[in-house]
């Protein structure tokens, strides 16, 4: 831990005590983002909404609810819950914007210092040219603790944000149920409040999922059009 915030130059339980809402953090990325791609439409987003909606079932029908109530559920769980949020999302906006877009997976990224963070299990990269990439933003998920998961994911940041050379860079963590959204401003580092993208009976719930759970597809969307920017 105390390595952890000496690289990031702060104290967690500091950085715990802070917060903004989803909509303050994706109102003003628009807003403070100079250059950012222009994304999807409207009825685009929501197409891709019921299509992660859909996803998400097939994913409980076959591995049923992630909780450690179950002997079976695994970090490997909660990586086959993340890969199926986001895939959809990242395939529209592909098809969208022609961006050559990669989904890295078990991905290290060695900070200005030299130093090598944890593997991080999900890295969103703008293959920008043959000799340039841009790091977007980062997943990593945790069965039990989201706050070990956004200590790794807050040190992949800093270390994203200065291989681009500036600009804002994204993170998601998740347990699976819960996630929140990070934000790396140039090592201004803020949070959202957690979003519920599981909850149980949300196979009867789809009006509920729609008003709630499908915020997690504003928010990756938003770091798609905005993430290693200035």
């Amino acid at each position: 831990m105390k390595e952890t915030e000496r690289r990031l130059g702060f104290l967690m339980e500091s950085f715990e005590d802070s917060g903004v809402s989803v909509a303050t953090m994706l109102a003003d990325a628009n807003l403070n983002t100079k250059k950012k791609i222009q994304g999807l439409e409207a009825g685009v987003i929501q197409s891709t909404k019921e299509t992660v909606y859909e996803r998400i079932l097939e994913y409980l029908q076959v591995e049923g609810y992630p909780s450690e109530l179950n002997d079976d559920f695994t970090e490997s769980n909660v990586n086959d819950l993340v890969y199926t949020v986001v895939v959809p999302i990242i395939s529209a906006f592909r098809q969208k914007t022609h961006h050559q877009l990669r989904l890295k997976r078990e991905k290290q990224i060695i900070g200005a210092d030299l130093k090598m963070g944890g593997r991080e299990e999900f890295v969103m990269v703008d293959m920008v040219s043959v000799d340039e990439k841009k790091y977007i933003f980062a997943v990593e998920g945790k069965k039990s603790s989201l706050g070990q998961a956004k200590r790794q994911c807050l040190l992949a940041l800093k270390d994203m944000g200065e291989e681009n050379g500036g600009g804002v860079v994204y993170g998601f963590v998740t347990s699976g149920e819960y996630w929140q959204m990070l934000e790396d401003d140039g090592g201004n580092f803020s949070q959202t409040d957690t979003i519920r993208v599981l909850f149980h009976g949300m196979a009867k719930e789809r009006k509920k999922w729609m008003e709630e759970g499908a915020t997690i597809v504003d928010c990756i969307h938003t770091a798609l059009r905005c993430g290693g920017f200035f």
